[in-house]
């Protein structure tokens, strides 16, 4: 009987010690398959967020050259192969830290714009897979490589292909994105929990694409038998399972998740010999506990039966004494074993009174010794829990609901903490445990913050922007209404350009600071990339709310900035858009923000424009002008028209000024003021400047004797290309003789840099050909241009002439410069005449030549045929003055 006894004693003890490691065991594989699968859906949302960036860049490249109507190979190579290409494909990647380069390549796989270099290099990819699959299937528009070693720097790149196409289908080329696949590394290197955890991003055929930990000869090979590939066969969307690792052939917990937008598959995973650790150090407490227990009462059992023919009543006494004595025991080491425990544990009975409470439940909550008894009540812990942290109490299941499903959830704790609870049911009760997940809890907070703030500035990102915008549109209704602001920082190329990126970024974080200081709690600010930021002003009353905060902004940023020891003042332009009651997407309030900023810097910046329907109205002409602008060259629309530079005194002919115009086919005759600006900004100047010198050149070779060409230069082509190398060819192509060809320009090209500048002045007066100052009077005038420089002529602004005969004050300012002009051994050339009066004064105070209507308008190549002939010019009676003027201006 009495073996009987211990042998069903021992035999539940064991039981119970292996049911109690067994559910250990199960909740320890739950718990690292959630918190596995918890970061592999953040990592994947990143990853796409990360790709979808790129793709963005590629989308808006692809649209620009369907806008520019391009049909032929030649005129796609022509487009994409500029240094404003370039720059803006620069721009657009500057942000975007996991692009190595964007590349755009023709359809012979030759380099035709790259981020990384100008000039570009010349490079052919047409071996690439990514490469022949676009160029060979006219279906297939995106290709995603293997992971390869880039040719520049031997890294290892994953390049995401685009292909660009005519609109009849042909292959034009493609657009290149390369991500350098240790971005994706150093950032997992940076997530990683524990050293055991393995982060990897594999294609959907295996291939694997990044590593974390790295490991050598692994990346771009296919592995059909990895947790990824496995769980893809039963799940395309993703999965939990366990399995051998045939990299490292480690035995793995292994998570993964398909990425929404790319093949791709984001795979997380774990040793399970790491993962299992603190279980197996608990089953090793407690099967020893258990074992010892069953040890001593087998001896019990052994010393019973050797002394049976004693005294069995002493006998007795002394067995229950030695079984009391083991219980104790066992109890103590069973305690053990649960105070080194991870999780705080509670073990009720079906009554709901406590059988046992482990130390470290008794150390997250701090609980009295009269509640750690056995037999206290479930109420009375959960009284104490809920009054010891400022009555918030977490949604406890009923007790009788806790002993019959399991249940779990996360309490926030008064002091910060955040406690994961969970309730299982077991045999004649149930159990609870807690555990402290404050630190992961912090850690996946911080990879979302990461994904929706600047990681410059710590302001919110455009992603968040757009977040905060449709809460705005989704809750109207309240008082008041909302207002968007577009901010763009005047000067801030300059800091970039003279004090360095360095310098660039501190200025936009003490920006960002002070935009933050200047701003109401109720008001939202993020930035918006590069020198750009937003500002959401809800609540508002009227609309000259928002012009006050646009007036205090300008303010508060026009007050210096020290950055590295230097004072630095800068300023803004801002655009304000107000939310109306028809809006429903973002983006329209922002795009109208965007219309009313650029508005406000062509106003002369350092102010605010509110958006009018006028605005976008003109914007849209402006691009649409733009957008036919790329076409005019090649179309022929644009003309030159020639007016003759006249001798003073002699009234003979010298030459002729070339004057550009656009025949539109729309609106007809357009005059330069209109597109040189647009063509400047747009970088086609080099391209038009260039045929204006060809074809001018051209034209004067077919006029008699030695009749000059005056020809204007832009101060952007003295900044893009090669100056000098147009003229050359343009004098070459047309064979004419360098002195016959004078280059005008303006003092704005020589604000730039003085000293590029005056080495292309240099060069090309060296060619043979004379260089003239236009519009002298109206800008700078700085007589230092002068002097550092030797000018041919000097021409007086026909602002100045206009008013000869009625303002004695502009008889004395032309006087001044034609003496600045003799002085300085130049020829003085006045334009803008227009009556005989006019030019009676200027021949009397010394010009050397006149130009204006009362000799001729600008006219076209065909129709100076006259003034070729008779080469002198007859004046009318200058009786009357006022007639000449009428004449002409009626005539032009």
């Amino acid at each position: 009987m009495l073996a009987t006894a211990g042998g069903v004693l021992g035999l539940a003890i064991a039981a119970g010690a292996a049911l109690f490691i067994a559910d250990l065991h199960g909740r320890a594989v739950a718990d690292t398959e959630q918190n596995l699968v918890s970061l592999t859906t953040v990592l994947a949302d990143q990853a796409d967020r990360a790709l979808q960036a790129i793709e963005l860049v590629q989308d808006s490249l692809i649209d620009e050259i369907r806008a520019a109507e391009v049909t032929t190979p030649a005129a796609f190579a022509v487009q994409v192969s500029s240094r404003a290409m370039h720059d803006s494909l620069r721009a657009r990647t500057a942000a975007l830290p996991q692009v190595n380069a964007v590349t755009v390549v023709d359809h012979t796989g030759t380099l035709r714009n790259f981020t990384r270099f100008w000039p570009i290099p010349d490079v052919n990819i047409a071996d690439r897979d990514y490469f022949k699959a676009l160029a060979s299937d006219p279906l297939l528009q995106r290709f995603i490589s293997e992971p390869v070693q880039n040719r520049g720097n031997g890294s290892w790149t994953l390049y995401i292909a685009r292909k660009i196409s005519a609109p009849d289908g042909s292959f034009l080329g493609l657009v290149l994105g390369a991500v350098e696949l240790q971005y994706f590394a150093g950032l997992y290197g940076q997530i990683a929990p524990q050293p055991d955890y393995v982060i990897s991003l594999f294609r959907t055929d295996g291939v694997l694409l990044v590593r974390h930990p790295h490991r050598e000869d692994t990346i771009g090979r296919g592995y059909a038998t990895t947790g990824a590939a496995l769980i893809a066969l039963q799940n395309k969307a993703g999965g939990v399972t366990r399995t051998v690792s045939p990299i490292d052939r480690q035995d793995r917990f292994v998570a993964t998740r398909t990425l929404s937008n790319y093949p791709a598959i984001l795979s997380v995973s774990r040793t399970t010999a790491e993962a299992l650790a603190p279980w197996r150090r608990q089953a090793t407490v407690l099967g020893a506990a258990a074992g010892l227990l069953d040890l001593g009462l087998v001896g019990l059992f052994v010393l019973g039966w050797r002394q049976a023919s004693g005294q069995e009543r002493l006998l007795r006494a002394e067995e229950r004494a030695r079984s009391e004595h083991a219980l104790r025991t066992q109890y103590a080491r069973f305690g053990v074993a649960l105070d080194t425990m991870a999780q705080g544990l509670c073990l009720f009975d079906q009554d709901n009174r406590l059988i046992v409470m482990n130390a470290r439940y008794v150390a997250l909550h701090g609980v009295p010794p009269d509640l750690r008894q056995p037999g206290t009540t479930v109420a009375a812990i959960r009284s104490y829990l809920t009054a010891s942290n400022g009555d918030r109490a977490p949604p406890w299941p009923a007790p009788e609901e806790a002993s019959r499903s399991p249940a779990s959830f996360t309490w926030d704790l008064a002091d910060g903490r955040a406690i994961a609870i969970k309730h299982v049911p077991i045999r004649g009760g149930w159990q609870c445990t807690h555990e402290d997940v404050t630190e992961r809890r912090q850690s996946e907070a911080q990879i979302v913050r990461m994904a929706r703030h600047d990681a410059l500035t710590g302001l919110p990102n455009r992603a968040f922007l757009r977040e905060h915008m449709a809460g705005v549109l989704a809750g109207r209704g309240g008082a008041g209404r909302t207002a968007v602001l577009y901010l763009d920082l005047d000067g801030f190329k300059g800091v970039n350009d003279t004090l360095g990126h360095p310098a660039g970024d501190a200025l936009l974080c003490l920006t960002g600071q002070r935009l933050r200081e200047c701003l109401r709690a109720s008001e939202f600010v993020a930035r918006l990339g590069g020198d750009e930021f937003a500002i959401v002003q809800s609540g508002i009353v009227a609309p000259g709310d928002a012009a006050d905060l646009a007036a205090r902004l300008v303010a508060m940023l026009q007050t210096p900035f020290a950055v590295q020891d230097q004072e630095i003042v800068i300023g803004t332009s801002i655009g304000i858009a107000l939310v109306e009651p028809t809006d429903t997407e973002s983006d329209a309030v922002l795009r109208r923000a965007d219309v009313a900023l650029y508005q406000a810097k062509a106003a002369g910046r350092g102010t605010w424009r509110f958006f009018e329907t006028d605005m976008d109205v003109d914007l849209q002409r402006r691009h649409q002008l733009g957008t036919e602008l790329r076409r005019a060259l090649a179309g022929g629309q644009f003309e030159l028209h020639y007016q003759p530079l006249v001798a003073a005194g002699t009234r003979t002919l010298n030459g002729f000024e070339a004057l550009l115009r656009w025949r539109h086919p729309r609106e007809g005759l357009i005059g330069p003021a209109t597109f040189i600006p647009l063509a400047e900004e747009m970088g086609l100047i080099r391209s038009i400047g260039a045929w204006v010198l060809a074809q001018a050149c051209r034209e004067a070779a077919t006029w008699p004797g030695t009749l000059k060409i005056a020809v204007n230069l832009s101060s952007v082509q003295f900044v893009r290309g090669d100056l000098v190398e147009d003229v050359t060819r343009a004098l070459i192509g047309a064979g004419l003789m360098a002195s016959r060809l004078e280059l005008e320009i303006t003092e704005s090209v020589l604000l730039r840099d003085h000293a590029d500048t005056f080495r292309i002045l240099h060069r090309l007066q060296a060619l043979g050909l004379q260089i003239a100052m236009d519009d002298f009077g109206t800008g700078y005038s700085s007589v230092s241009y002068l002097r550092r420089f030797p000018f041919d002529k000097l021409k007086i602004d026909q602002s100045f002439v206009r008013t000869l005969g009625q303002d004695g004050g502009s008889i004395a300012i032309v006087r001044a410069l034609v003496g600045l002009g003799k002085a300085c051994n130049m020829g003085v050339v006045a334009e803008g005449v227009e009556t005989a009066e006019q030019a009676a004064i200027l021949e009397a105070e010394g010009c050397d030549e006149l130009q204006g209507f009362l000799f001729s308008r600008a006219l076209p190549a065909p129709d100076l045929t006259d003034i070729l002939t008779r080469r002198t010019f007859a004046l009318p009676d200058r009786t009357d003055p006022r007639s000449d003027r009428t004449q002409h201006r009626d005539a032009a």
